[in-house]
């Protein structure tokens, strides 16, 4: 098996390295669930709330990379596995799951909208006119921390983890 992180991406590959990625962290996520009964409740919670912000952050970083329809895929694949041992890492898993696809799906929306700003601001018309587009190119700024949803979100977490 090549390593998937030490060759460029081509175009013709039949898996995109993110969603490579993607699948590495869901499957990390899946055995995860099936150890938090052997930690202690801290430590259990801290790992419960790393998951739930790390696998929607690779999910949406995916979709963003790949295509919000691979990445939704790829993670509707991992659906059906599941933790077998505990109730509760089950529905952990399934909110993980809703959680990511979720994330992914988001992503789409997010990039059309920024290419209607983008376009709506470099007509000639409204570039002559500062206040036809807000006076000036603070109306890019939002849509540019919008290309990205869970970029800002997982900085956050790492903030004030």
């Amino acid at each position: 098996m090549q390593d998937q992180e030490n060759r460029p991406y081509r175009p013709d590959d039949s898996v995109h390295p993110a969603i490579v990625r993607l699948h590495a962290e869901l499957e990390a996520a899946r055995h995860g669930i099936d150890v938090l009964g052997e930690l202690e409740d801290a430590r259990r919670e801290r790992v419960v709330a790393e998951l739930l912000s790390a696998v929607p952050d690779v999910a949406s970083r995916a979709a963003y990379e790949a295509g919000a329809d691979r990445a939704v895929a790829t993670i509707q694949g991992f659906e059906g596995v599941r933790s077998d041992e505990h109730e509760s890492g089950t529905a952990l898993w399934d909110r993980l799951v809703l959680t990511a696809v979720e994330a992914a799906a988001a992503v789409e929306p997010t990039e059309v909208e920024r290419t209607a700003v983008e376009s709506t601001a470099v007509e000639p018309a409204a570039a002559s006119e500062p206040a036809a587009v807000g006076g000036g190119s603070s109306t890019l700024a939002p849509a540019a921390d919008a290309a990205h949803p869970a970029a800002s979100g997982h900085a956050a977490h790492r903030a004030t983890a």
